[in-house]
């Protein structure tokens, strides 16, 4: 289950049953923040120089999954595949993470962190199936989802695991057990489900999905204050641009099934201006520069296990193919090479 979105389609049925599959084989496995090390990639990789997209190569072929990189500036050069396998992965200036599956039956999921040239180093067991990741520009801090099963409850036909934690330090664990204000006052919920996180850079703030009682909810966090304080409703998988001043989110617009558009939100304003991608994506956008959101699109339909990126603009015309055979993208401006602490 590698997009990121927690799925909710007409396939839910069968990514539930596939998660209590495999939870039911880890589960003697407990989810853990403290990380151990990790085998360390090839050095002999080159990667392009200035911006790059970093993504999931998803060409047929032994490097399936891979994660690869194209200098931003040109796209039509041949990318760049590196010897990680991942499910799911996001970088940062300074490094980046990989929610891979492992070759442990008793723990199936990992995430491990990866340094300043992409390489792998050290990681932590996820307690799921993989479906977020994101970590903040500066590197400080990382978040996964993952579906889980074993919970006492659910909520829309799914569960999921948030954990944030913190690159070379203690881990701030669960965000699911951060108290939620909503409408100004703890809201207690059991069904509560969070996932889809997306950091301010240089501080303890972040922006992501909480869904209670059948309803998503856009929601800012503190992890000093291990608070989720709800901003508005129908906000999904939220993406903080570049300069900060905008989030792109997937609203929900279907009366009887999930039919999702990207909108932005202008958070000095509050304006909310719908973008011009008409198909309904199931994923968490992110930004190719302060202008464009780019995005996976399955091909085959949800769930299948080919996709394409697409980039759209905030205003203009209509989105454009911009790397095929490929998803989980994020951009990266590569800090001087140094490895993580």
């Amino acid at each position: 289950m590698t997009q990121l979105s927690p799925r909710r389609s007409r396939d839910g049925k069968i990514v539930i049953a596939l998660a209590a599959l495999v939870i039911a084989v880890a589960a003697s496995c407990v989810t853990s923040s403290v990380l151990r090390a990790g085998a360390t990639g090839d050095s002999s990789v080159e990667l392009p120089e200035g911006r790059q997209i970093v993504f999931r190569s998803l060409r047929p072929g032994p490097t399936f999954g891979h994660i690869a990189a194209l200098p931003a500036a040109d796209v039509r050069r041949e990318r760049v595949v590196l010897p990680t396998r991942c499910e799911r992965t996001a970088t940062s200036p300074t490094g980046g993470l990989c929610l891979r599956q492992t070759r442990n039956p008793i723990q199936l999921f990992a995430v491990t962190l990866l340094d300043g040239r992409l390489r792998p180093g050290k990681e932590a067991p996820l307690n799921g199936i993989p479906s977020r990741a994101r970590i903040s520009a500066d590197g400080r801090y990382y978040a996964t989802t993952t579906f889980v099963m074993g919970h006492s409850y659910l909520s829309d036909g799914f569960s999921t695991e948030t954990v944030i934690g913190r690159v070379g330090g203690d881990p701030v664990g669960n965000v699911e057990q951060f108290t939620f204000l909503l409408n100004g006052q703890p809201n207690e919920n059991a069904d509560r489900n969070v996932w889809g996180v997306t950091f301010v850079p240089g501080g303890e703030r972040f922006f992501a999905t909480v869904a209670t009682e059948n309803r998503r909810y856009l929601v800012e966090g503190n992890i000093r204050q291990r608070t989720l304080t709800a901003l508005r409703d129908n906000a999904e998988c939220p993406s903080l641009s570049p300069d900060g001043q905008r989030l792109v989110y997937k609203k929900r617009t279907g009366l009887t099934t999930d039919v999702w558009r990207f909108h932005t939100l202008d958070l000095a304003t509050g304006v909310e201006t719908p973008l011009a991608e008409t198909r309904s994506v199931d994923d968490q956008a992110a930004w190719l520069d302060d202008s464009n959101v780019m995005y996976a699109v399955p091909k085959g339909g949800a769930g299948g296990r080919n996709a394409d990126v697409w980039v759209v603009p905030l205003h203009g015309p209509a989105p454009r193919l911009l790397i095929p055979d490929a998803d989980s993208p994020t951009v990266r401006s590569p800090a001087k090479d140094r490895p993580l602490r």
